[in-house]
């Protein structure tokens, strides 16, 4: 491997899975050195561009001027989006953008490094402008890394690159043929499926003053098992076997023949809720395990949630077309797993139990995301034979592919509607209610009595036209669904008014399919004007320089639910951005919207180009087509000739998000770029002599120490210069933990000795200590420190200890601990 090789991070979907690696220094010209370069991560708007432009002149190479990402956001909210690790960086800005954010920037500002991640995505990931109350984020994740430390089968273990890509993930053990396996959760699995608060279209609320996280582990009803109890001796989160459980099944009888989390949830989940549904069918969890009853809907969504809570990935699947929903858990893969009503028993990792055990006529399946978007999961439970792929290519009226059109399959079935029926029953009341009772009288009485009986009266299950799966058109135009092929189904494609899918309007379609067959529907919209641009795609002519391009692309769309339409998903694709080279004549006809001739033109979600061309002035262009999708770019761009010039670039670290790179204080920051010759670099005042390698140099700077403020980072080879500004933060509070004595300790001394450590990035000021929230004394030592501290006047009983440290620029992080002054040796004892 070369010298030098650029890390673009800002690219990574999730910390620790793939980094898109960009390297200027692949085929350079026999003569020919690297006068130019770009590396960036850039977000294109729908129907937008973006160019890097090349000055024959000077043979200056730059990129477009854009508005930074985070522009608009107040400097609070933007040093907590910085805080946060560079993975979810864009989202956590995306969201910022709608919300009233000031609150979510002191959560993640005040918390320590060690749960900042989990609560950036917990509001990232959230529905876009839908946000739980600013105290859920942080108790579910505080609660989760509290069930941690009761959990053998389990650990959430951290990982950090010191570059700003730290990210957490669970590793744990599995019995597979009698033998004991260790194995990792992808970390998008263990954000997306155990840390998220939403688990299946109920909003996250506090219910009993407490979350499902808390309330399932820590609480349980008179009669009825507690989960934590249940959990605490378990060793093997799954036996890797698939296998029915029986109705109302003995605890000894689990342990003996599935001692696993998996089964120990099950059962816990059947004896929590041993009755049928009544009343008004509750969303919440807890609300669910509090009233001990409900159908496969409220089984669903505590069973999802019990299993979160216990460090397994869980996810709701629903057949809602065919009236019944379930769940799955991770393990190398997704293992269907169900528990029956009534404590009917269940099943794990037997997904044909539905069409084919029940012999359900299933229509399509998904799968609920915590932001309320969905995913298909049908061809995990109906076999190749027995489903059909239906597939719509939407155009425009130039025959051209759209975007973000939804389609919608509905059949006709079953629908309950005891959730409306109670809900309007309870407005009913609450107007009831609200009328003083001089004015109700006999009359009023009537009538009120009779309309809450015809509104009882109605029943709980009516048929109607169901929508079982939905999903959007993607660049191509396209979206293909497998359905089961013993169904008829409604077919309802819209690109109007997406709140109202069965009203037709000019943009919309509908189908009807009675028996279902492998079929390719083309639907297209003659009043949808295109966005295409017209071009011809000439040669090249070959001249002296050359262009090397490198990159890859990815789009988004965000839709409202088509259940619950106050929730905005994310849809995210691999999709194909437009890239091509004009000079400025045609770049100006391609802006204005005309006819223009272009070189090298090329539509993929990845390239890896290289033009040789003519000293000119030109463009390189890349364009987002699409309607409703939002593009993420990843590019490496270099410009290649024979010169006699000295010529300097600084390429990384660069940004999208803020108007300047920011970095945490501790972090390594890479700083790399390309030179004709050997540079001498200035960072913060200091100069480093840099040797290139193949025209490219880097230079690793640890910012351990340094104090918070923006330094310039300015590059200097032989007559030309250039600089960037970085701006480095602390954000993250101190450490200090109690190492002595320990948490529950008994102590039987007059004075005891308090020790402990701390850590900071920039420096730790002081430590203090209290007992008992009272006066707060100042330690010997700070990174190691200890007191004494006289307890002789203390009552006998429990006591809390609570160490604080202070870092240089005022941050504080307190560590508490509980311990029980205790006395022994004496010779008087109780009286009886």
């Amino acid at each position: 491997m070369k010298a030098f090789i650029i890390l673009l991070s800002l690219c990574l979907i999730l910390p620790g899975i793939s980094y898109s690696v960009f390297s200027f220094n692949n085929y350079i010209g026999e003569n020919k050195k690297i006068i130019g370069a770009l590396a960036r991560e850039i977000e294109i708007p729908p129907g937008e561009n973006y160019y890097i432009r090349f000055f024959s002149d000077n043979l200056s190479f730059e990129g477009q001027n854009i508005v930074s990402y985070s522009s608009g956001l107040s400097e609070k909210i933007r040093d907590a989006i910085a805080k946060s690790p560079k993975w979810i960086q864009r989202e956590l800005t995306r969201q910022f953008q709608v919300i009233d954010g000031e609150e979510y920037a002191d959560l993640i500002l005040k918390m320590s490094k060690k749960y900042t991640d989990e609560i950036a995505f917990s509001i990232a990931s959230s529905s876009i402008g839908n946000v739980p109350s600013v105290d859920i984020p942080k108790d579910n994740v505080l609660t989760l890394h509290e069930n941690d430390e009761w959990i053998q089968y389990a650990d959430i273990i951290d990982y950090d690159d010191d570059q700003g890509n730290y990210y957490s993930t669970i590793k744990y053990w599995v019995i597979e043929n009698e033998t004991v396996k260790q194995f990792e959760y992808p970390p998008e699995i263990y954000y997306w499926y155990v840390v998220h608060p939403e688990i299946c279209s109920e909003d996250a609320l506090y219910f009993y003053d407490k979350f499902w996280r808390d309330y399932l582990f820590n609480h349980n009803d008179l009669g009825y098992p507690l989960l934590k109890e249940k959990l605490s001796e378990i060793e093997y989160l799954w036996d890797c076997e698939s296998y029915t459980q029986h109705g109302q099944r003995l605890w000894s009888w689990s342990m003996k023949n599935h001692p696993t989390a998996i089964e120990a949830i099950s059962y816990w989940i059947g004896k929590t809720v041993p009755a049928q549904a009544i009343g008004d069918r509750p969303l919440q969890p807890n609300v669910i395990a509090h009233e001990h009853n409900g159908w496969c809907g409220e089984l669903q969504k505590l069973a999802a949630a019990a299993q979160r809570t216990a460090l397994v990935p869980s996810v709701g699947i629903n057949n809602i077309g065919e009236d019944h929903v379930w769940r799955e858990f991770y393990e190398r893969g997704w293992h269907q797993n169900d528990n029956y009503w009534s404590d009917g028993g269940g099943s794990v990792d037997m997904p044909d139990t539905y069409g084919y055990g029940w012999n359900k006529d299933m229509s399509a399946l998904f799968a609920w995301k915590g932001d309320d978007s969905i995913y298909e999961v049908t061809p995990t439970y109906i076999h190749p034979e027995d489903r059909k792929t239906v597939c719509f290519s939407v155009l425009d009226r130039h025959f051209q592919p759209v975007d973000g059109v939804r389609i919608t399959i509905a059949v006709w079935g079953p629908n309950d509607i005891t959730w409306l029926k109670y809900k309007i029953l309870g407005t009913l009341e609450g107007i009831w209610d609200s009328i003083p009772d001089l004015l109700k009288g006999k009359i009023l009485q009537f009538f009120y009595d009779r309309i809450y009986e015809r509104i009882d009266r109605i029943p709980d299950v009516v048929d109607g036209p169901i929508y079982t799966i939905w999903n959007y058109t993607d660049m191509d135009g396209k979206s293909c669904f497998e359905l089961g092929q013993n169904r008829s189904y409604l077919l309802i494609v819209q690109h109007g008014n997406l709140r109202n899918p069965i009203i037709p309007a000019i943009y919309n379609r509908i189908r009807l399919m009675k028996n279902p067959v492998d079929k390719n529907y083309k639907i297209w919209l003659p009043f949808l004007s295109p966005l295409k641009d017209k071009h011809w795609n000439v040669k090249m002519p070959s001249g002296d320089i050359d262009f090397k391009v490198f990159f890859n692309s990815r789009s988004y769309q965000a839709h409202n639910s088509i259940l619950w339409i106050d929730d905005k998903g994310v849809y995210e694709r691999d999709a194909d951005i437009d890239f091509f080279i004009v000079d400025e004549d045609n770049f100006n006809k391609y802006r204005d919207g005309f006819r223009f001739n272009c070189h090298n033109y090329k539509s993929d979600n990845k390239g890896d180009i290289v033009v040789n061309a003519q000293k000119n002035d030109w463009y390189l262009v890349f364009r987002n087509n699409g309607h409703s999708s939002n593009m993420i770019l990843n590019f490496s761009c270099s410009v290649e000739m024979s010169t006699t010039e000295d010529k300097l670039k600084i390429v990384s670290p660069d940004t999208s998000i803020f108007k300047n790179p920011v970095f945490n204080i501790g972090e390594t920051v890479i700083i790399s770029g390309i030179a004709t010759d050997n540079i001498i670099l200035h960072v913060g005042g200091i100069p480093y002599e840099v040797t290139i390698q193949d025209y490219e140099w880097f230079f690793s700077w640890n910012t351990t120490g340094l104090n918070p403020g923006e330094y310039i980072i300015m590059a200097e080879c032989g007559s030309t210069q250039d600089e960037i500004i970085i701006k480095l933060i602390d954000e993250f509070p101190p450490i200090v933990k109690i190492d002595i004595p320990l948490d529950s300790e008994i102590v039987e001394v007059k004075i005891l000795s308090i020790s402990g450590h701390a850590f900071d990035n920039l420096g730790v000021e002081k430590v203090e200590v209290s007992l008992d929230n009272g006066e707060w004394k100042e330690t010997t030592g700070s990174e190691f420190w200890y007191i004494e501290w006289d307890i002789s006047g203390y009552d006998l009983g429990d006591h809390k200890i609570s160490a604080r440290a202070f870092d240089t620029v005022g941050g504080v992080f307190i560590d508490e601990i509980s311990i029980v002054i205790n006395e022994s040796g004496n010779s008087w004892g109780p009286i009886i």
